[in-house]
């Protein structure tokens, strides 16, 4: 487990995202520019196409980039799609991802 500084309620300074966009979300260049994101903000995890035909994410890092990845989720990750629904879990327990990983280039 990565070690952070803890807040004053005990918990590391730090997050984990789970993300499942929802819809018609395939060939749509979302795993791109999540990643672009993630890379820019310091975030590690990963991004892939599940089994589902799902972009699923996971992503951590300090608290105030996992808040600006989820502003950049929440405000659309791609002007092509019409809709923008996801599902979110947030964690305080860390994994402890070395880089951000994709199954895209």
């Amino acid at each position: 487990m990565v070690k952070y500084r803890q807040n004053k309620g005990g918990y590391p300074m730090a997050k984990r995202l789970h993300i499942i966009f929802l819809g018609d979300v395939k060939d749509r260049g979302y795993r791109f520019f999540i990643k672009q994101k993630a890379i820019e903000l310091g975030l590690k995890g990963y991004c892939i196409l599940n089994e589902q035909q799902q972009i699923e994410v996971e992503v951590e890092g300090k608290d105030k980039s996992i808040e600006e990845f989820l502003k950049f989720v929440q405000k659309g990750i791609s002007l092509q799609n019409e809709s923008n629904a996801f599902a979110i879990e947030t964690f305080h327990d860390l994994k402890g991802f070395k880089t951000m990983q994709t199954d895209i280039v």
